[in-house]
Order: structure tokens, then sequence, then C-alpha cells
């Protein structure tokens, strides 16, 4: 379950049996136009930015920085419902939500 609709309707997809969205430069295929658009970037940019500690790469500098954090042992952002810790504002933020009490987006298909 989610407070999400745009969530619900991406998990919504992976339900669809058939993938109706295929990508014109490879094999590619999906449901979610969002993850079609996604992947379309990544035939759009040949400069890799990659990590000198993991097989990470990424095109985004940002990106970049954001996942270089994953690999600094320091949890800035750290849960006081859970143990779950990191470093990035962002995901604090969206674990949060999952704390949350009132969780009325569910999927007819499944336990989500």
């Amino acid at each position: 379950a989610t407070n999400n609709k745009s969530h619900l309707r991406d998990h919504l997809q992976t339900h669809k049996a058939f993938k109706d969205l295929k990508c014109t430069q490879c094999d590619y295929t999906t449901n979610g136009k969002r993850n079609l658009r996604t992947h379309l970037l990544t035939h759009e940019f040949s400069n890799q930015l990659k990590c000198v500690q993991c097989d990470f790469t990424s095109t985004y500098k940002c990106s970049l920085k954001k996942h270089l954090l994953s690999h600094n042992p320091t949890k800035f952002f750290r849960c006081v419902q859970c143990d779950f810790a990191t470093n990035s504002r962002s995901t604090f933020n969206k674990h949060q939500l999952t704390h949350s009490t009132v969780k009325d987006l569910k999927c007819n298909n499944c336990d989500y």
C-alpha cells in the first residue's frame, strides 16, 4: 500500500502482461511511459561519469555526487522509528512516509 498515487500507478503497470512500449534504439520494452523516457536517456549521452569506488555510472554530475555519499560510512539522517539511516535528505524524507499509519491506496491484484 502507498500514499502516493504515482507510485500506485507505476506499480499497477507491473501487472500488465504485455509490455507495449518499445525502445526504438534497442530491444528494451516496458509498460511505463516514465520507464521508457528514463531508458531513452541512456542512449542520448555517451559521456558516462563513473564512480571510482564501484561500478556505478551516471550521465549526471548531481547523481554521481549523491551516489558518492553512499560510500560514506557516516549516515547523517537516522530514523527514530527504525534502524534506517542515510546520507540523503530526500531518501530520508521518502523513508519517513513508510511509517505513515494511513496507506489508503492499494493494488487490487496483489498485497501492495
